[in-house]
């Protein structure tokens, strides 16, 4: 028996073991019957029928190889694909909805090989091979149709984030200082009130930018000419605004002009200089020195204080992994997602340089960025001016 004709004559039984597999997948969602535990896969199983008993040209099977073809549905949605759909509002993860397939596929063959298929018979194996070609192919428009639909789901978020939140806090801000010009409101109280809002629209930064990372692979970045000496001017003196009482010099010699993304090289240093104020010692100074190299330019934020232990050195890049310092649970950003170093970590790997950090109680602790003056190459949603 060809292998398509017994798909058609035990699709029954074939479903059922998928039925049976599937209800055995661990998922978020809630417990699905029968009906929606089989939702496209007898589709499924027939499109492979019908693939099976198509001619198939050596460019067609070439492009399926590649993950080019597509079943013959024209622009209609294939069973493959709503499937994904479905599997995804059901709260199945994407290897869940993988190893479904592979479920399938094994049951197949084991169904064909008991009735007798499967010989090495030349027929048998061509009809195995575009079986499972064809399995391939319907993998492929699952995966790419969940990674699209999460990929929308993460714009919307971003959106949301973007504009829904960040305009309240903006109302906030200008009331407050309507109230304090009014002399409706100490400026003590309004300071507190701006300051609350700046952390807020910091903390949605992060989880903006993670997001956008983890959707598109890399930190989106606009590199235009600029002088990197001048942008971080005027990052120090914003921070001398916020910390008034800090202690912040600006140390460089050379040449600094290149090709950045003057808001993402301003948050890089913002981030490392909130994090040498937040962790170094209070009366000491942070400094950030920069200067030529072989590769560019490099630059340095340097604080003394408790330092970073060396096990934590090699996390603190990570996302999400906050700072167990000295063994007890205490938040090295402890108003934070843990995500300011890593964000800048991206920005730095966008602009094609690389970022480390050393740290003893002797010499202080020093975040050094080294950065080509423009970008090997053009990073997802860049251009260079």
């Amino acid at each position: 028996m060809r292998l398509a004709t017994f798909l058609r004559s035990n699709a029954e039984e074939i479903l059922t073991a998928w039925d049976e597999f599937a209800a055995t997948v661990v998922h978020d969602g809630t417990m699905l019957g029968q009906k929606a535990l089989r939702d496209h896969a007898g589709e499924i199983l027939a499109a492979i029928a019908n693939d099976l008993e198509q001619p198939q040209t050596a460019a067609a099977q070439e492009e399926k190889s590649r993950g080019e073809g597509r079943q013959p549905h024209g622009e209609l949605e294939t069973a493959a694909e709503t499937h994904a759909d479905t599997r995804m509002v059901s709260g199945f993860a994407i290897d869940a909805m993988i190893t479904e397939y592979r479920a399938l596929r094994a049951s197949v063959v084991r169904l064909w090989t008991l009735a007798g298929g499967g010989q090495d018979h030349r027929n048998d194996m061509r009809d195995l091979i575009r079986f499972n070609e064809a399995m391939d192919q319907a993998i492929a428009e699952s995966v790419a149709r969940y990674t699209d639909q999460t990929k929308k789901s993460t714009d919307l978020f971003i959106g949301i984030l973007g504009h829904d939140i960040r305009n309240p806090l903006g109302t906030i801000s200008m009331s407050a200082q309507y109230l304090v010009r009014s002399g409706k409101l100490a400026a003590s109280a309004a300071e507190t009130i701006i300051n609350s809002v700046v952390r807020i629209n910091s903390v949605i930064e992060h989880v903006v930018d993670f997001t956008r990372v983890q959707s598109e692979g890399m930190m989106p970045i606009r590199p235009v000419p600029g002088d990197l000496v001048a942008q971080f001017g005027k990052v120090l003196a914003e921070t001398r605004v916020r910390y008034p009482r800090s202690l912040l010099s600006l140390e460089s010699t050379g040449d600094f002009n290149g090709f950045w993304d003057e808001g993402r090289m301003g948050q890089l240093l913002s981030n490392l200089l909130g994090n040498a104020l937040t962790h170094g010692a209070p009366d000491e100074p942070v400094t950030v020195r920069l200067w030529e190299n072989a590769e560019g330019v490099a630059f340095s934020v340097h604080n003394l204080g408790t330092p970073i232990p060396l096990k934590e050195q090699q996390l603190i890049f990570k996302p999400l992994v906050r700072g167990m310092a000295s063994g007890k649970a205490e938040q090295r950003e402890p108003t934070g997602l843990g995500l300011g170093l890593f964000i800048c970590q991206e920005i730095v790997r966008a602009h094609g340089g690389h970022i480390a950090v050393t740290s003893d109680a002797t010499s202080g602790t020093t975040f050094t960025v080294t950065l080509p003056r423009r970008p090997q190459f053009t990073p997802v949603g860049a251009h260079c001016a």
